[in-house]
């Protein structure tokens, strides 16, 4: 029988859901601890936790206050997002543009998360009302109230200071894909002009790391020296659309 997972309740552009086998595998098995720099959806986080201690950070506000009132506050995290349910396409818009100004962080997060279930793909700011099929159901609040996760913890920071802080960890990186940065949208642009060669530099002589990327030349050039895995599955959000990715390994791994 396959292994179960904790199962992310975000929507997510790129969620690794259908990846989560092949990439836990090339995680030796002695490994305790995992540091993860680029949060997101978290689907490889989470299922790492069924084994390890997992300290996942992403640069985005709004991002971590959902996660960290998910793990502390999740009673009143649900009975915020109930507040907005059903949401309305005009409340959609109004809630998009007020959520960087929000300042209590469980209403922030509660927000985040509406907008996550509501917006078109899981991009939050980047996209209009998903059409058709909504996402921000009855269902979708369920999860929360069903959520229980161990050996997870959350921390608003950037990358940087994220792989500094964890030293001895594990490190898991799902970075901003080239070409693919408007995430958080124009007024969340976190990820905006991400300096990718700037990243490349700080692996080139750190150990034990996997990283999943976006295939294409650019990146394959500045991870030449790297072990490249080229790797398919089918996307979380389409069943029918198929990833063109990559895995890159620190040197360490696999030899």
């Amino acid at each position: 029988m396959p292994k179960k997972y904790p199962k992310s309740p975000l929507r997510y552009p790129g969620g690794k859901n259908r990846a989560i086998k092949s990439i836990l595998s090339l995680i030796p098995e002695d490994e305790t601890t995992l540091c993860s720099p680029f949060l997101g959806g978290a689907s490889i986080e989470l299922a790492c936790t069924t084994r390890m201690t997992v300290y996942g950070s992403d640069i985005f506000e709004p991002l971590t206050d959902f996660w960290k009132s998910l793990i502390t506050h999740k009673e009143e995290l649900i009975n915020i997002v109930k507040s907005y349910f059903p949401l309305e396409k005009k409340e959609f818009y109004k809630l998009q543009k007020k959520l960087l100004h929000i300042k209590d962080p469980i209403e922030r997060g509660a927000a985040f998360f509406v907008l996550n279930r509501s917006s078109f793909s899981g991009t939050t700011m980047s996209g209009g009302m998903s059409p058709g099929h909504p996402r921000f159901t009855i269902s979708s609040i369920d999860r929360l109230k069903h959520f229980n996760v161990k050996n997870f913890y959350v921390e608003n920071l950037d990358y940087k200071e994220t792989i500094n802080k964890h030293k001895d960890a594990f490190c898991y990186l799902d970075p901003p894909y080239l070409n693919g940065q408007a995430l958080y949208g124009v007024k969340g642009n976190t990820h905006k002009d991400f300096d990718h060669e700037e990243l490349a530099k700080i692996l080139q002589d750190k150990e034990r790391w996997i990283m999943s990327y976006n295939d294409c030349q650019e990146i394959r050039d500045l991870y030449s020296s790297f072990t490249i895995i080229s790797i398919e599955w089918v996307y979380g959000m389409s069943k029918n659309k198929s990833s063109n990715e990559i895995l890159i390994l620190s040197k360490d791994l696999l030899s």
